[in-house]
Order: structure tokens, then C-alpha cells, then sequence
């Protein structure tokens, strides 16, 4: 179990969140967490593949992986589940997610204010050092 001071157990929220809907669909699961930062992965799938004479990761599944690590951070760092909104979440790809790799994503909630929150965040093939991606978002919290 991981347990904010405040009591969110983003552990146990992400095993019901995978149980449904685009959570189920993509196979994300959860990795770690603590007080601002979720790490999440997507294990290589032939139905995620979008570009199948490579072999390579559709980027629309990494870009869930990002979002959703995200919104995680925000929620540890808040203590608490409450309804977020992504305002905007740019990713900067630098290399793709090749055939059987299974990708990381790290995401830290740097700051947050009355109604925004602020996460950057990194994907890798299991090597930080070696990024896919990096990620920075702003999420409206609710006013």
C-alpha cells in the first residue's frame, strides 16, 4: 500500500482504475509512487503497436501512460482523489518505444497552486538514462 500523509492510497486506486474502461484497455500498471510522483508501466502489447513493420509502440498508448502518471502525481501530492482536468500535456519525444520494450513513466508534480498543477515527467524502456519521452503538463484542479 502507498499512502500519502493525507491518506491517498494511489496504489489501490490504480488497481480498481485498470479494472475498467481505457485503464483495462491499454494493460498500465502500477510501479511506485510517493509524495509528488507516480511511476507507471505499459508492458508491449501487439494491439498497441503503431507501426507494424517495426513493431513500434503507437505513440497515443505512451501518451496515456504519460497522462495518466500524471494525474496520479497530482493526486499524491493533493493527499486526495479529486476531479482533474488536463489543461495541457506536452511530450517531447526523443526516440520510439521499439518492439517488446516496456515503457516507464515517471511523473513528479513540481508545484501546485489554488487551481493548477504543475508535472513533468520522463518514459524510458526501463534505463532513465536512455528516455523515450519527456513530459510536461498542467492540470486544472477543481476551484
Amino acid at each position: 500500500m502507498v499512502e500519502t500523509a493525507a491518506g491517498f492510497d494511489v496504489e489501490r486506486f490504480f488497481q480498481l482504475a485498470r479494472q475498467i474502461g481505457h485503464g483495462r484497455a491499454l494493460g498500465m500498471e502500477f510501479v511506485a509512487a510517493g509524495p509528488d510522483w507516480t511511476e507507471l508501466r505499459l508492458p508491449w502489447r501487439a494491439e498497441l503497436v503503431g507501426a507494424p513493420a517495426t513493431g513500434v509502440l503507437a505513440t497515443g498508448a505512451v501518451v496515456s501512460l504519460i497522462d495518466t502518471a500524471s494525474g496520479c502525481a497530482v493526486w499524491t501530492s493533493l493527499g486526495r482523489f479529486e476531479p482533474i482536468v488536463t489543461i495541457d500535456l506536452r511530450i517531447d519525444y526523443l526516440r520510439p518505444a521499439v518492439k517488446g520494450e516496456t515503457v516507464f513513466a515517471r511523473c513528479e508534480c513540481v508545484k501546485l497552486t489554488r487551481q493548477v498543477a504543475f508535472v513533468r515527467g520522463v518514459a524510458h524502456g526501463g534505463d532513465p538514462a536512455r528516455p523515450i519521452a519527456y513530459s510536461s503538463g498542467t492540470f486544472m484542479l477543481r476551484a
